[in-house]
């Protein structure tokens, strides 16, 4: 009896040592660059917050807007707000980003060891040409759901503050012709045709991938589009910007090269 009773009072003494071993903390499997990034939008924009793998292994990123106040109505348009991952853009079709609240799930995968030079970006994209005013906070929340490894459950929060203008009363002329942009064929393969208003002034275009790197820079010398080679940039989502001889924005717009 004395050995049984010994026995019982070992098994508790040692339950809370037991229990902690058991017990796991997430450790940090990915960062990110800012946990709020600040958009002062006029018509369109384009703004990443950076995620880096900092782990050995292959990342499966899951992420939804689980906040996102009331907006305008014109925002809830299916392309007035835009979110990309690693893997694709997608706009707000359906309500899958938010319906005016939360949003769908999606999931991504991120390659091991990410460096300055494989960062993976995470896009928040609007273009709101024409619609009402307003700031407004879209949280989004990105959790590691790679099974297995002690990382699993970590996740960050990031905050994108969204700030419109609204339409001026005095509209420039710049402003006038941001719809009259045109890009053709979308997606494209070799070249890419893009249409502007002579009144735009355009000089430059400048293509950037997801992650905000240039990949081409074009001057412009036709008043009203350019033809442009994209024969060499991989597959993937990529952004055209159109600046004038002053070298203000005229407009952003995105594409898929196939």
């Amino acid at each position: 009896m004395k050995k049984i009773l010994l026995a019982l009072m070992v098994a508790v003494s040692l339950m809370p040592a037991m229990l902690k071993a058991q017990s796991t903390t997430p450790t940090t499997s990915f960062t990110v660059a800012h946990d709020t990034v600040f958009m002062n939008v006029i018509t369109s924009a384009d703004s990443n917050d950076l995620i880096t793998n900092i782990t050995g292994d292959t990342l499966i990123l899951k992420w939804r807007v689980v906040s996102a106040p009331t907006f305008p109505p014109d925002w809830y348009t299916a392309t007035a707000l835009s979110i990309c991952d690693d893997a694709s853009c997608r706009d707000n079709t359906g309500g899958v980003l938010w319906n005016g609240t939360t949003g769908n799930m999606f999931s991504s995968t991120y390659p091991p060891n990410a460096t300055h030079d494989t960062v993976e970006a995470f896009g928040f994209f609007p273009d709101l040409t024409g619609a009402s005013g307003g700031t407004r906070a879209i949280t989004i929340n990105i959790a590691d759901s790679t099974r297995g490894k002690s990382s699993y459950g970590f996740s960050k929060q990031i905050v994108f503050m969204v700030t419109h203008p609204g339409v001026p009363t005095a509209v420039s002329s710049i402003v006038n012709t941001d719809n009259n942009v045109a890009l053709y064929p979308n997606p494209a393969k070799d070249e890419l045709n893009v249409v502007y208003s002579p009144a735009a002034d355009v000089k430059t275009i400048t293509v950037y991938n997801i992650i905000g790197k240039i990949m081409a820079v074009y001057k412009v010398s036709n008043p009203a589009g350019a033809n442009l080679n994209i024969e060499n940039m991989p597959s993937g989502i990529y952004f055209v910007r159109l600046v004038n001889s002053n070298g203000e924005q005229v407009t952003t717009r995105r594409f898929t090269k196939q």
